[in-house]
């Protein structure tokens, strides 16, 4: 006979029938009580017998076989505990095994002190009601039958013996009638238990399962989600928060120094609490945001919850809707400029080819050629931006990418060696953004720093340091050069479209470069570095919101 195991751990103790399952745990939690309760009563007997201060029934008929049952009953029990500590058998065997001992001991220790007018025969009804809670089923109808038969027939071996004056019959047919009153009962009440159990942990599955989704759903917000308690110390913040406030909020800890700024908006809401809204514009680098407060009243003790929702997104869209607008009327602009332009670049040709064209006018001809060209890098670029494309993020490793980078960019220039020296620091450093748009980038700033980037007559060299933040929530990728550098009155305005301090420059290169950072939720910016040269920084943000 073996235990039987559900997927849920679960032990079916009865092998007749469909029986009656129990949790592994509660099984051998209910035998230990079982048999605490045998080791209480087994040592009672043997201590009140051999003391003499027991009830006088105890072996007035037969003291030797009281004795005997006595301490073979304690030894029994030693045995379970034994068993309990460390299950050698299988759970049912060792119920039943325990059952059947203390039926048949019991059964001797009535015949010993009187037969069934002892009164000790209604024990056998505790054994059966723990049997029945233990294995349940038709096992319990099993040990009621069992015990039934031991009750008659010890009263047939008593009248047969005449081992006493009289016999109670009677007796034994009400006492036997209520072993099977009490397996039904029993029988009834274990499949309750069974059923509530059942209950209980589908319960606390599917409570687990809400926990899950709700933890989910909130780590998933595009909004930050802050709670604090009474206190105002952070007890649940999302990934969101901790992006938009540039912080890692830690659980417990005051918000009024993880995020002071935000905690004096609360306050100041504590305060009026009719002032519902208001607007958080925080470091350079983050984000402006909008907070807006709530109290929960559905918890044990006073809880508040701050969502915090990115304006800089909301602005972005209505900028870039202007500059739709703007663009479209550029583009349009840059297409009608286009066609005269093609006239007068060929007319220039035309004129170069003459055999009468003197040194000046040849000097002159060169001017409306460079300028030409130029004119036409800048249509060329803004007809580029008015066609964007939407953009396609997507995960890249870093070391691979960069590498196939620097080999595209050496072929590209048609240069012996590559001028770029990469440095990452960490392993597998990756981040999500449009690979072409990052291609551009790079493109542009590391033209830039070829071409302008050399203060000296050695080669020019270019360093890219790649790098996380220490709280893992952006990447940046530094391009830095050897070159003279940018000027302060020149580096407040390096952005903007059409600045540019070269005569053949359009001045639409670091724009167009800004743009698509933006574009990528990351931002591009420029410092002087103390030793030298130039240094563009892309800010690339890890999480996306």
């Amino acid at each position: 006979m073996k235990t039987s195991e559900t997927d849920d751990n679960k032990i079916k103790t009865c092998p007749l029938g469909k029986g009656f399952y129990l949790s592994a745990k509660q099984a051998r939690g209910t035998l230990t009580v079982f048999n605490l309760y045998q080791l209480a009563l087994s040592s009672a007997f043997l201590v009140l017998f051999i003391t003499k201060k027991g009830p006088s029934l105890f072996g007035q008929s037969n003291p030797e076989l009281f004795l005997a049952a006595s301490i073979l009953y304690v030894v029994t029990a030693i045995i379970s505990t034994i068993l309990i500590k460390k299950p050698l058998l299988p759970f049912p065997v060792q119920v039943q095994l325990a059952v059947l001992a203390e039926l048949i001991l019991l059964t001797l220790l009535m015949h010993s002190s009187g037969g069934i007018i002892s009164g000790l025969g209604i024990l056998l009804a505790v054994t059966i009601a723990a049997g029945g809670l233990l294995v349940g089923g038709q096992c319990t109808l099993a040990f009621a039958a069992l015990a039934t038969f031991l009750v008659l027939g010890e009263q047939v071996y008593s009248s047969y013996t005449h081992a006493f004056a009289s016999t109670a019959y009677t007796y034994a047919g009400v006492l036997s009638a209520s072993f099977f009153t009490i397996a039904i009962l029993a029988t009834v009440l274990a499949k309750r238990v069974e059923v509530s159990e059942k209950i209980a942990v589908q319960q606390g599955k599917d409570i687990y399962d809400l926990e899950q989704l709700n933890s989910y759903i909130i780590k998933h917000l595009q909004s930050g989600i802050i709670v604090i308690d009474a206190e105002h110390n952070v007890r649940l913040a999302n990934e969101a928060a901790n992006v938009l406030l540039g912080a890692q909020l830690t659980w417990g800890k005051p918000l009024s120094t993880e995020a002071s700024e935000c905690w004096h908006l609360f306050k100041r809401w504590l305060r009026s609490p009719e002032k519902n809204n208001a607007t958080l514009n925080s470091q350079t680098n983050l984000p402006r945001l909008k907070l807006r407060f709530s109290k929960l009243d559905n918890l044990g003790e006073p809880a508040y919850i701050i969502f915090l929702d990115d304006l800089s997104a909301i602005d972005q869209q209505v900028q870039q809707g202007k500059l739709a607008s703007l663009g479209h009327l550029t583009a349009s602009i840059a297409h009608e400029i286009r066609n005269p332009l093609g006239a007068i670049s060929h007319a220039g040709q035309l004129l170069s080819e003459s055999d009468k064209i003197d040194n000046e006018d040849k000097r002159l001809l060169e001017i409306i050629h460079n300028h030409s060209n130029r004119v036409n890098s800048i249509v060329n670029n803004i007809l580029q931006l008015s066609r964007q494309e939407q953009i396609h993020v997507e995960t890249i490793h870093m070391e691979t990418w960069l590498g196939n980078f620097e080999k595209e960019f050496k072929e590209q220039f048609g240069l012996e060696s590559s001028p770029l020296t990469i440095n990452l620091h960490g392993h597998h450093l990756s981040v999500t953004f449009d690979s072409h748009h990052l291609k551009q980038i790079l493109d542009n700033l590391c033209s830039n720093a070829l071409k302008y980037g050399n203060s000296g007559p050695g080669a020019a060299s270019i360093t890219i340091n790649i790098k996380q933040a220490p709280n893992l929530l952006h990447t940046s990728i530094a391009i830095i050069d050897n070159g003279p550098g940018i000027d302060k009155k020149s580096a407040q305005h390096i952005f903007d479209p059409f600045y540019t301090t070269s005569p053949t420059g359009t001045g639409l290169g670091l724009y167009i470069s800004s743009q698509l950072a933006e574009l990528n939720n990351a931002k591009l910016s420029f410092r002087q570095p103390p030793s030298g040269g130039s240094c563009f920084t892309l800010t690339i943000t890890n999480v996306t919101l």
